[in-house]
């Protein structure tokens, strides 16, 4: 009952207008209390998650992905993409979904994605003649990548509160990141051919063109090349790859004359907000896994569920049910710290592969931002447009069928998560 209430309260409270951290905090001080257990528990679990060394990652690839916003990167990475393939029907939606994944090699995080490349592409498409709500959505829709494609903020996350590898599941988001890709090129195609949106080409551009542009943006197409190839060949750890993409970030600055100490002071003040946020809320959520692990809710839930159906895909079916329910009203990281103790076990004693649950789960609770009545992707990109939640949302719907897509093949197909990781580490 103390998870039930603890839960109860932390949701009351986020929805009167509490602040999430503040609310996640109040939850789990009542959970505590509920279960009779020393006070001191709080701060003695938040520090040990926060202390975890994998943990070290997040506000370096923070800062990788903010200084390269600062310093004019991200936008050469777009300007390319668009004098390559931006004159094809469909072209300039087609640049955004590219762009973002080249930058979510970088970010990491779905709404840096929003904020570093939303408005730019929002703006070029509504030069060129999109309906700006139509171009807001696809930035939205194509933010997703950032979490799945490696770094992630999530599994970075996911791996110290499930104990596995982060450098699998880095590699395990690959395939799963080209197929969110693939699946939202073919759809912005469809909605070409069939005149369901305005998608005019922009002018061709000539050779020259494409091969200046080409050179002026290589260095920074090189970074989510450098940043995971040096994971995989072993030459360094996630921490120590975040630190590298830093310092790569700061070479190109010097390298294309852009860097300027305003810039890196507002890089590093930004980076340290998001950076103090996710790890409060990470110390948090990690009392909320001891009252949640205390009162043995996984197993309650494996029986429950248990006397539904002994079948996994069933069980992994009525869990991704509840996650996507639970991130349409919490925020995601949030729910993640929620969610990860109530089903991670679960799923683990269903058979089910803890690598692929965390894929799933990511891309499950990732739908949130995109869904009302939270949609912290939605009110972002309002911010940035000053267009009416409403109208946004009307047009993501074009989307809702291939984000179904992409979910039901995550979930059924846990080959595209696992096997990647399963030949870059074998054994030799």
């Amino acid at each position: 009952m103390a998870s039930f209430w603890m839960i109860a309260l932390f949701l009351a409270l986020a929805g009167i207008g509490v602040p999430m951290c503040a609310a996640m905090g109040v939850g789990a001080f009542v959970g505590l209390l509920l279960i009779d257990v020393p006070l001191d528990t709080l701060p003695r679990y938040m520090l040990h998650d926060v202390r975890s060394v994998p943990l070290l990652a997040i506000p370096f690839f923070i800062l990788a992905g903010n200084l390269m916003n600062a310093f004019g990167l991200t936008r050469r990475i777009f300007e390319f993409l668009q004098t390559l393939v931006g004159f094809i029907r469909a072209g300039l939606a087609q640049v955004s979904v590219l762009s973002s994944v080249v930058f979510a090699g970088i970010s990491g995080s779905a709404l840096a994605d929003i904020a570093g490349l939303g408005a730019m592409q929002i703006n070029a498409m509504r030069k060129a003649g999109y309906r700006p709500e139509f171009a807001s959505a696809l930035v939205i829709a194509a933010s997703l990548l950032a979490p799945i494609i490696p770094p992630s903020i999530m599994f970075i996350i996911y791996a110290v509160l499930m104990n596995v590898s982060v450098g699998h599941l880095f590699v395990a988001g690959i395939l799963p990141g080209l197929l969110i890709a693939g699946v939202l090129l073919a759809n912005n195609w469809i909605i070409a051919v069939r005149g369901l949106e305005p998608m005019p080409a922009v002018r061709r551009s000539s050779w020259p063109e494409i091969r200046r542009s080409f050179w002026r943006s290589l260095p920074a197409l090189l970074t989510p090349v450098v940043i995971l190839r040096s994971m995989i060949t072993g030459l360094v750890t996630p921490t120590e790859a975040s630190v590298l993409a830093v310092l790569y970030a700061l070479l190109l600055g010097l390298l294309y004359r852009e860097i300027t100490w305003e810039r890196l002071w507002e890089a590093c003040v930004s980076s340290a907000r998001t950076t103090t946020m996710i790890m409060f809320l990470t110390g948090v959520g990690s009392a909320l896994a001891f009252v949640i692990t205390h009162e043995q809710v996984a197993e309650a839930l494996a029986a429950g569920m248990g006397g539904v159906s002994d079948s996994k895909w069933v069980i992994l079916a009525l869990v991704v049910v509840a996650l996507l329910v639970m991130g349409a009203f919490v925020e995601t990281v949030p729910a993640m710290l929620i969610a990860i103790p109530m089903f991670g076990p679960l799923v683990v004693k269903f058979g089910i592969d803890p690598v692929h649950f965390g894929v799933v789960l990511t891309y499950a609770l990732l739908l949130g931002i995109v869904t009302p009545p939270v949609g912290l992707g939605l009110f972002a990109v309002c911010a940035l447009t000053r267009l009416r939640i409403e109208a946004v949302i009307a047009a993501s719907m074009k989307f809702y069928p291939a984000f179904l897509v992409i979910l039901l093949v995550l979930m059924f197909v846990p080959a595209l998560s696992t096997w990647l990781p399963g030949v870059v580490f074998a054994k030799p």
